[in-house]
């Protein structure tokens, strides 16, 4: 969806100029021109988070993440890209 969208922001540089003036539009097609040769290796990740039913929240806590136990074997998680 995002290359797509970046292809006709650059496809469509004149209307944008035109229909948004030159400052938000030169903004948009800097990202287009900057993101759009990185999406071919990233990936999309969806992470879902859940309370666990024996640690009910109190007012006035703050909720924190704790650190994931080290398997035998773990390897740090890759970068943004993923390998082709």
């Amino acid at each position: 969806m995002w290359e797509r969208l970046y292809q006709l922001w650059i496809a469509h540089a004149d209307q944008l100029r035109r229909e948004l003036g030159d400052g938000p539009a030169e903004s948009m097609l800097r990202e287009a021109q900057q993101v759009l040769p990185t999406l071919r290796g990233r990936r999309a990740v969806l992470l879902t988070l859940r309370r666990l039913p024996e640690a009910p929240a109190g007012s006035g806590v703050v909720d924190r993440m704790t650190r994931p136990v080290s398997q035998t074997g773990d390897r740090p998680a890759p970068g943004e890209r993923t390998p082709q």
